[in-house]
Parts: C-alpha cells; sequence; structure tokens
C-alpha cells in the first residue's frame, strides 16, 4: 500500500452496484483526503502564534480565514467540541501513520501529531481546571466558559463539580484518552479515564445536558424536556477506545450497555410503535420512553445520527472482537445488537436520502416521512460510507451485503461530486439545501471539521475495505 503522503487524490465515481474490486480503488483517494486534512489542521495550528489551540477557522465556501475579529467566529472563541474532536482526530492520526514509519515524511507527521497532541492534552487539562473539571462549547483562549445574553453580550459560565457533563466533555474526554495512550503518558491516561468514566456515569443518570447552544447556531429547539439517544451513540466512541486500549468484560460491557439503550430504548423493533416503520430510530423519547411529539405533532428523527449509530457501534463491537475480553454472555449480546445494524442501517438511509440531489437530509418527520429539515449536512456521508462499509462485513446473506455496499456507492459519489474541494485541503463545504445549492450554514460551530466525522470515519473505511 502507499504511504498516504504519496497517494493521490482522484475523484473516482462508483458504480451504483460496487463489487469488492471496485472498493478497492477508494484507498488511495481516501489515503489522500485524510492526510491532506490532518496536515492542514497540523500546519494551521503551528502557523497559529496567537491563538494556542486547533485552527481551523476557515470558511470553506470561500476557503478564506474566518474573520479574526468576530464575537463568534473570531479567534478569541474556542470551542470544547472543536478541540476535543481534533485531539481525536489528531490522535487517530498518528496512530494511522505508524504502520508506514520509516519514511521521513511520514515521521515527521507522526513527530508533528505527536507534539500536537501533548500540547492541546495538556492545554484542555488546564482549562477544566479553570471549570470545575468541566470543558464548554464556548471558552475564552484562556479556557474560561462562557455564553451570550439576549443582547448578544458573553456572559461568564460558572461550572463546579457539581454542574452535569455535556458534549463537550464527552467529545474531550475521549480525545484526551486517545491522546494520552498515544503518548505513553500514564498519569494523563488515568486522568482522562476517570473524565471518560464520570462523563459515562451521567449519561446512564441521564445527568448529561447538552452544551450546545439551540438558537445563537441555528440548532433546532425541538426537545423541551425529552430524552436523546445523542450522548448514549457518542459514548460508543469512547466504549471502542476503550475495548482497544484496556480489552475485557469491563470495556465490552460499557458500550453494551449503551448500544442496548439506543436500539432497545428509540428504536422501532419488533412493531412495537405501530405508528412508525420498522427499524425507525427516534431522536427524542418522552419520559414513559415512548416517542417523543413535539408541538407541532411531529416524531423526529434525525438520520444521519441514526446512521453514526450504527457506524460506531459496528467500531466498538468490531475492536472488542479483534481485542478480546468478552464474556460469552457479552459476545452473544454483541451478535444480538450487530444482526439487528444492517436493519438500522437500511432504514435510516433510506428516511434520509434524497437522490436527485445527492445527500442525506438533517431531519424527518417519521409520521409523515416529510423532510422537517431538508438541508443536507456532509457529515453524514462519511459516516454512512463507514457505517455501510461495516454492515456488510458482518451481514451474513447476500442482499443485504449487496444493499450495503449500494449505500456505499451513494454516499461516496455525493460526497465527492458535492462537497469535498480540492482547493481548500480536501475538506467538505459544511451544507448544502434542499435543492442542492451549497449555503452558508453552521451545522453545529463556525470552525471546520478537525477531521472528526470526515477523517477518522474514512481511516476506518479503508481499515475495512482492505479487512481480510
Amino acid at each position: 500500500m502507499l504511504t498516504p503522503i504519496d497517494a493521490r487524490y482522484r475523484p473516482i465515481v462508483l458504480p451504483d452496484r460496487p463489487m469488492g474490486d471496485a472498493l478497492l480503488a477508494l484507498v488511495e483517494p481516501y489515503q489522500a483526503i485524510i492526510f491532506t486534512q490532518l496536515r492542514a489542521v497540523l500546519d494551521r495550528t503551528e502557523r497559529s502564534e496567537f491563538y494556542p489551540w486547533i485552527d481551523t477557522k476557515i470558511d470553506l465556501i470561500t476557503g478564506k480565514d474566518l474573520p479574526a475579529d468576530h464575537p463568534l467566529l473570531g479567534r478569541d472563541v474556542v470551542s470544547g467540541w472543536v478541540q476535543g474532536r481534533g485531539l481525536e482526530s489528531i490522535a487517530r492520526f498518528a496512530t494511522w501513520l505508524a504502520p508506514f514509519a520509516g519514511d521521513a515524511a511520514v515521521d515527521r507527521c507522526i513527530e508533528r501529531s505527536r507534539a500536537l497532541a501533548a500540547d492541546l492534552l495538556a492545554r484542555l487539562g488546564q482549562a477544566r481546571q479553570r471549570n470545575g473539571g468541566h470543558l464548554h462549547f464556548f471558552m475564552t483562549p484562556a479556557g474560561d466558559a462562557f455564553g451570550f445574553d439576549a443582547g448578544g453580550d458573553r456572559v461568564p459560565l460558572a461550572l463546579d463539580a457539581a454542574s452535569p457533563h455535556g458534549y463537550s466533555d464527552l467529545f474531550s474526554a475521549k480525545g484526551m484518552l486517545a491522546a494520552a495512550h498515544l503518548l505513553r503518558d500514564a498519569a494523563a491516561y488515568d486522568e482522562a479515564r476517570n473524565f471518560c468514566l464520570a462523563v459515562n456515569d451521567d449519561v446512564v443518570a441521564r445527568r448529561f445536558r447538552s452544551d450546545q447552544p439551540q438558537p445563537e447556531l441555528g440548532a433546532r429547539a425541538w426537545i423541551g424536556d425529552a430524552h436523546s439517544h445523542g450522548p448514549y451513540m457518542i459514548s460508543l466512541g469512547t466504549a471502542a477506545l476503550f475495548a482497544e486500549f484496556e480489552p475485557g468484560p469491563d470495556a465490552a460491557g460499557l458500550g453494551l450497555a449503551m448500544a442496548q439503550h439506543v436500539l432497545h430504548g428509540h428504536v422501532n423493533v419488533g412493531g412495537r410503535w405501530p405508528r412508525l416503520w420498522e427499524h425507525d430510530l427516534v431522536e427524542f423519547v418522552d419520559g414513559a420512553g415512548e416517542p417523543y411529539v413535539d408541538d407541532a405533532g411531529r416524531i423526529i428523527s434525525d438520520p444521519g445520527h441514526s446512521l453514526e449509530y450504527v457506524g460506531l457501534f459496528l467500531k466498538y463491537s468490531r475492536a472488542v472482537r479483534r481485542c478480546g475480553g468478552a464474556t460469552a454472555a457479552q459476545a452473544a449480546a454483541l451478535a444480538d445488537l450487530e444482526a439487528a445494524m444492517p436493519g438500522v442501517l437500511r432504514r435510516a438511509f433510506a428516511n434520509g436520502w434524497r437522490p436527485a440531489v445527492g445527500g442525506i437530509c438533517k431531519a424527518v418527520d417519521l409520521l409523515t416521512r416529510d423532510a422537517v429539515d431538508d438541508t443536507m449536512p456532509w457529515w453524514s456521508l462519511p459516516e454512512t460510507i463507514r457505517a455501510a462499509l461495516a454492515a456488510w462485513r458482518v451481514a451474513e446473506d447476500e442482499p443485504t451485503r449487496r444493499a450495503c455496499l449500494e449505500m456505499v456507492a451513494s454516499a461516496h459519489n455525493a460526497f465527492v461530486t458535492h462537497y469535498v474541494r480540492p482547493e481548500t485541503h480536501l475538506m467538505a463545504v459544511k451544507v448544502r439545501d434542499g435543492r442542492g445549492e451549497v449555503v452558508d450554514q453552521m451545522p453545529a460551530y463556525p470552525d471546520a471539521d478537525p477531521g472528526y466525522h470526515t477523517a477518522l470515519s474514512l481511516i476506518d473505511a479503508v481499515e475495512l475495505i482492505v479487512a481480510g
């Protein structure tokens, strides 16, 4: 296999029904996307003398830097989501490059990745100390959490040990665990491990609270007091790391609990919710565990999140099987969950896929099957590629395997045709509207993806394609 540094990008278009050989053609362009994106993260961050954090403050439509003095977009705003996700991406990048060590250019990139991982690991640890053990969606460059009042002015936030954990904690905890393991830093690993487990405890106890501001970044406030599957789904990424770093029944049980909660709490299995279709995954449930009906009478599903659930679960289960340590009962539970994943995958893709414009819509009403939000973010496409390839590997019948590869082809072709920008570090524009036009909208945060959805998904995709 070529080293990632030697890989060249070509926008390959797959046939509608690709065979295994066609998938092998994706390895080189995927390597090029991964390497180009994450090298750009290194380059931009190393040059940022006055911004001591991962720097992906780039407008992916124009290719220009975001305005440095903007109150929301500028370098005076640090997002815990970006930094936690970016740290996991950089740590995984160094690990991914390791088999190619010995090439001088690869070795230099590994060295740079390790240096950035060490710096960011320490910086996030310092920010946690300033915020009672937490990170936050909005922080100052010094690491102090803040929000915005109704007039748009900053308001300091006082977080302490009693504050519930949020998504910035979840993303950062697993990024810190990955970095500490990469660096073989035992003290930092123990700290990150305890951080991960504390976040996990809040998720299980339903103390977890989103720290994403709803109105400021255009998020839809559907949820009221309903319970989201989101933290359980994302925690499968943490479980995959534990399964790799600390294989055994405890690591296997961590992921099983999260995966079973989503499948049995949010997925229509066995027709238990007659109004919905089999394998529909509802975004929120109410206090009684029923699909949450919003004020407009809708039951919301985010197809991208459903697809991400499949991909992260199968990443975790693959780590357990590869590294071992599960009990016989846990292995049987894993097999049962794996058997359900192709159905969840196919239903989520059918709910969200818009073939006329090549994308996956953000949200649908499961009662009418109408789009609630017809914008199509980039991130659901690489997540689908990873999920469908993983489901292809575990599917037991040929029709399901073919369907998985057809989803890979659809998602890949849409991604390289409509989203990837070779002139901007092979990063993808963030959002297209229901007509297929690129729009200036932030699906979560202003910064560009620091490799979390795209590079991490494609690293897994390459491994799945070349696996024996």
